[in-house]
């Protein structure tokens, strides 16, 4: 018998600067996730999806618990990230996967595409 899931209530912190954003479902592989001390295996928000380089469509809005497998997510594809939640995260974007997703930008950064 495993170890009961344990959830907990209230509203995710997410990585946007500002609410106004455009998003879309998806469903998170179980392989992007990292196992924690505690057994649970997470993909944080902020983690470019479906991966860090040129295939990315965009990042995560809120952390998702992968620890049962596949789980449901979403992505933004168009809005402004907070940095400082990301470096909270650990998440760190790559310039291709910036490049891939124009219409995600980071606060106080300014990136032109094709640069």
């Amino acid at each position: 018998m495993g170890n009961p899931i344990v959830h907990e209530y209230g509203q995710d912190k997410t990585i946007l600067k500002f609410f106004d954003y455009k998003g879309a479902a998806c469903v998170v592989p179980a392989t992007m996730g990292v196992t924690q001390a505690d057994g649970s295996k997470i993909v944080v928000a902020g983690t470019p999806f479906p991966s860090n380089d040129k295939n990315a469509l965009g990042v995560l809005l809120a952390t998702v618990d992968v620890t049962q497998g596949d789980a449901a997510g979403t992505y933004v594809y168009k809005g402004i990230l907070d940095p400082a939640k990301l470096t909270a995260n650990g998440v760190t974007i790559s310039d291709a996967a910036k490049k891939a997703m124009p219409n995600v930008q980071i606060y106080g950064e300014s990136y032109k595409v094709g640069e």
